[in-house]
């Protein structure tokens, strides 16, 4: 009985001095392979970074329709974003910083494997002037474009500060219905007193504040009759009457045998035909 018991003691002292020693390698293992994978992981990535840039972008390719941008210009505004690789590529980033050109109205960026990019771009529509600088679009977006500003041939619509989107629309309005007569606006502002002045055929023609459609469809039934037979020679129509309008006739020069002896147009002669206009617009 006591060579048992001494036997027992003999096989805890042994299980308690293996308990120990084992648990300590444990751990260092694990360590050692938690440091061994991060290690690995950290070399594949930048394995897998530097294969990106094995292709790198050769081609950058523009496509659209440009009246006012330049080709050259938009690849130098983005040469940047084609020095790295194919795959890294930051488009979005590319994307914004075409849209952020005065003449772009919208930007589409794609890979073409396994080295090119194609970028559309769709140039600005403009269709007015606003005030001194400033250029409109068909759906009202406001811009100031530092270049091709003066060579631009476009109506110009004056205003208000942040009118331009109301100015705009009256405009279209105005010119539907001259349409009909075969007229074009080259300019109509409207003041700070919200009076409408436009002018046609080289014509300043004031409408005043209210009533301003009547007052065209008055102008469009006479124009054809009345107006146009002697465009060149009327400088103002003004709208701002009850009962019709008046006219503003140009200094008429005429000569008879050499420069010295020119004379002005007889005024009995203006007032004449000014009756007469008068008259006609009242049967109208």
């Amino acid at each position: 009985m006591f060579k048992k018991k001494k036997n027992k003691k003999r096989v805890s002292a042994v299980r308690q001095n293996v308990l120990p020693k084992s648990t300590l390698p444990k751990k260092i293992v694990f360590r050692f392979v938690l440091v061994t994978l991060l290690a690995g992981s950290v070399f594949m990535t930048a394995k897998w970074y530097q294969s990106l840039q094995l292709f790198p972008v050769k081609q950058v390719r523009i496509e659209g329709e440009f009246k006012y941008l330049d080709k050259k210009q938009i690849k130098e505004r983005i040469a940047h974003y084609a020095v790295g690789g194919f795959f890294d590529l930051d488009i979005v980033s590319l994307r914004n910083e075409l849209v952020a050109m005065q003449w772009v109205d919208d930007a589409f960026v794609r890979r073409v494997w396994p080295e090119s990019l194609i970028i559309r771009v769709v140039e600005k529509k403009p269709v007015a002037k606003w005030n001194d600088k400033g250029v409109l679009t068909a759906n009202g977006e406001l811009f100031y474009p530092s270049v091709a500003f003066d060579k631009l041939k476009l109506v110009q619509l004056k205003g208000p500060k942040n009118r331009h989107v109301f100015v705009l629309s009256e405009f279209n309005k105005i010119q539907a219905l001259l349409h009909q007569a075969q007229m074009k606006i080259t300019v109509l502002s409207q003041n700070e007193r919200r009076s409408w002045e436009m002018n046609i055929e080289g014509i300043d023609v004031h409408l005043g504040r209210k009533g301003i459609y009547k007052k065209i469809e008055s102008l469009v039934g006479v124009y054809a009759n009345l107006i146009k037979p002697k465009v060149d020679k009327i400088k103002q129509i003004d709208f701002r009457y009850t009962n019709g309008f008046a006219v503003n006739w140009k200094k008429v020069i005429a000569t008879k045998t050499n420069l010295k002896n020119m004379r002005v147009m007889d005024m009995n002669q203006v007032k004449t035909k000014l009756n007469f206009l008068m008259g006609a617009i009242k049967h109208v």
